[in-house]
């Protein structure tokens, strides 16, 4: 086995005074942490300072601290110019004097946000490979806001409206007992299971109102459109406006730019998680990273559907949340999780996981319908299930 690489050492950046000043004043007042901050950031007295904070924390010394106080400390454990420490926590407090605690926690975080960026990155470059879309996570993350505000306030106009998933027409008891897709729903089956099936099923039936970015790394768009010119008996028309919204991909190196070209709300859609690209001898811990990334997305409108294949060791095996694939992050990141049981000529679809609905278990078997590219609930076989998609 080869030996597993090693990390690069952290980079540091050098703070501006302004900033130093800010984080320093924060700490000695007591709204900020000691740890917000590294020595290699800050000049030569404002690491001592630092050391001095860090240890008046350690024995904790209430906050404020006397200016006089890290002073004496400073040049008694540290040495130095009592005359130059003076000055320099003089400029601090002039500097800062009605700086509000919400502003200097503010350049806290940014600065914060910042290094993660430069840290990031420079980890990325170093294995030639680089993900925008987790830098773009972590640059969202400087739009937060340092406070949040009572929920109380939240509720001045009455309660909100409740959370609306996509509906679903096609399959109206799944709908039911989902609320229709939101968040990020993950579908695992056996090979040959029908789960491409549901998948470009789900596409078109949400297509028909929401955009939909659909990234296919199984059947090939020749395929695709074969199935759907079967779904649509050959009506080119029918099929061009059925698929209006939706935009095919056959590789996932253009997320970033699609993303930015189609705003949420949106589906995106991909077929399979097992194809997403990994580094082969850490394909566990990458795959989870990507189902992370995905899962960042529903926070900025996104709807997401994951298409898994299961375990071989799950084959034959009772409807399980930790049967998917390579991948342990679908069964705590999924908001709804759905699995694929084949039963002689049937596929039972079961609910492993609903996170914000009570019931889990069989949905109901599926049928092929007279198009086979096409799943129908038995249930509704009676109530005329041809659904128009």
């Amino acid at each position: 086995m080869s030996p597993r690489p090693q990390r690069k050492p952290r980079k540091f950046v050098s703070l501006s005074p302004d900033l130093e000043h800010a984080i320093l004043h924060g700490i000695i007042q007591g709204y900020a942490n000691p740890e917000s901050v590294a020595p290699e950031e800050l000049s030569k007295p404002g690491r001592v300072i630092l050391n001095v904070l860090r240890d008046f924390a350690a024995q904790k010394i209430p906050t404020p601290y006397p200016a006089e106080h890290l002073v004496l400390a400073a040049t008694s454990l540290f040495g130095g110019s009592k005359e130059a420490f003076t000055d320099y926590l003089r400029i601090i407090a002039e500097t800062q004097a009605g700086q509000a605690p919400a502003e200097i926690l503010r350049k806290v975080r940014d600065k914060q946000v910042l290094l993660e960026i430069i840290n990031e990155a420079s980890e990325q470059l170093s294995t030639n490979s680089l993900d925008v879309g987790l830098l773009s996570g972590l640059c969202a993350r400087e739009s937060m806001g340092t406070t949040g505000k009572p929920v109380s306030t939240s509720l001045d106009a009455g309660w909100p409206d409740p959370p609306k998933g996509l509906p679903l027409t096609s399959l109206p008891r799944l709908n039911e007992v989902t609320g229709g897709v939101h968040g990020m729903w993950a579908v695992a089956g056996t090979p040959g299971s029908g789960k491409s099936t549901l998948a470009w099923q789900l596409t078109l039936d949400i297509g028909r109102h929401t955009p939909v970015l659909y990234y296919d790394f199984e059947n090939g768009f020749s395929y695709l459109m074969d199935r759907t010119r079967e779904i649509y008996s050959g009506n080119k028309e029918k099929a061009q406006a059925a698929t209006s919204r939706i935009y095919y991909r056959d590789n996932i190196r253009t997320l970033d730019y699609d993303l930015s070209q189609v705003p949420p709300p949106a589906l995106i859609c991909l077929d399979s998680v097992q194809k997403l690209p990994s580094n082969v001898e850490f394909r566990r811990s990458g795959l989870d990273r990507w189902v992370h990334r995905l899962e960042l997305l529903k926070h900025r409108g996104y709807f997401v559907l994951l298409i898994s294949e299961v375990g071989r060791a799950q084959y034959g095996m009772d409807p399980f949340i930790g049967a998917y694939k390579e991948t342990g992050e679908i069964e705590y990141s999924a908001d709804v999780g759905l699995q694929l049981i084949e039963i002689g000529n049937l596929v039972e679809l079961h609910i492993v996981k609903n996170r914000h609905r009570p019931f889990k278990g069989l949905v109901a078997p599926l049928q092929r319908r007279s198009v086979k590219w096409l799943w129908r609930e038995i249930s509704n076989v009676e109530a005329g299930d041809e659904f128009d998609l």
